[in-house]
């Protein structure tokens, strides 16, 4: 039976090119393997309070990616146990008509903005 010699075998470590990629290379005995890539974690949402006219507070959640029209979406999902018809119904297009959302004194009205464009941050209100 064959065998190998500790100094022959020993894993070897690089981190690929370009450095920024996040993506790390495993040599074992001359194998490569490319799924040590810290880039695919998962994202953890943002969880923002939203304060009403009346001075009430819900919590949504948003990616860090949203964009305001993601955002708006969000505070919709947030009544979605109001009334689909009849009393109680919500009209969005009634609410965005004569609301919007604010953030730090900023209008947030154009729906492709990122919210990270206005500084929003896990925790904000």
């Amino acid at each position: 039976m064959p065998r190998i010699a500790m100094e022959e075998f020993s894993p070897r470590i690089s981190v690929d090119s370009p450095r920024h990629s996040g993506a790390l290379s495993l040599m074992i005995g001359g194998f490569s393997r490319k799924n040590f890539s810290y880039n695919k974690l998962p994202e953890q949402p943002l969880k923002l309070s939203v304060r009403k006219l009346d001075g009430s507070c819900f919590d949504i959640e948003v990616m860090k990616t949203a964009t305001i029209a993601e955002l708006r979406q969000a505070v919709e999902a947030a009544f979605s146990h109001m009334p689909k018809t009849g009393p109680g119904k919500i009209s969005w297009p009634h609410v965005w008509g004569h609301f919007c959302l604010c953030y730090n004194g900023q209008k947030l009205i154009c729906e492709n903005d990122n919210i990270k464009y206005y500084g929003i941050r896990d925790g904000d209100q």
